[in-house]
């Protein structure tokens, strides 16, 4: 478990709506691969992620359980200041590799306990917000 990788996250497609699941794109720092979820990342030690997804709280909580470190982009204008500065086209792959080019101190890392808190009050939080909304019209 010492592997680090960058990962260009994905929004999983809902399975009624889109027959094709959208997959995450993973950097190493040889080769750029893809998986369908984060738990496929088995041996690595350090994941940097570019977006953390409400859909994705439960993977990322599964990996973090294992014992990986998970480090999440603080800004996610600073990939597109990488990006223009390399003048690479956006794309998954390119930004999985673009990751790798910024500055550690840039991502913050994930605890269980964050995530899990996010699990819970996250269906809590929308509800109100739906509720604040229909009480408004």
């Amino acid at each position: 478990m010492s592997r680090v990788v960058f990962v260009d996250a994905a929004i999983p497609a809902d399975k009624k709506k889109m027959k094709k699941h959208k997959t995450h794109v993973v950097f190493d720092g040889n080769r750029v691969f893809r998986v369908k979820k984060l738990t496929e990342l088995e041996d690595a030690g350090e994941i940097f992620i570019d977006a953390l997804f409400p859909e994705l709280y439960n993977e990322v909580l599964e990996v973090l359980k294992k014992g990986a470190r998970v480090y999440l982009l603080k800004d996610t204008t600073k990939l597109k200041k990488v990006r223009m500065k390399s003048n690479v086209e956006k794309g998954d792959e390119n930004d999985a590799m673009l990751l790798a080019q910024i500055p550690r101190e840039k991502f913050k890392p994930l605890t269980i306990e964050e995530l899990e808190l996010k699990t819970r009050m996250g269906p809590l939080i929308n509800k109100y917000k739906h509720i604040t909304r229909w009480k408004k019209h």
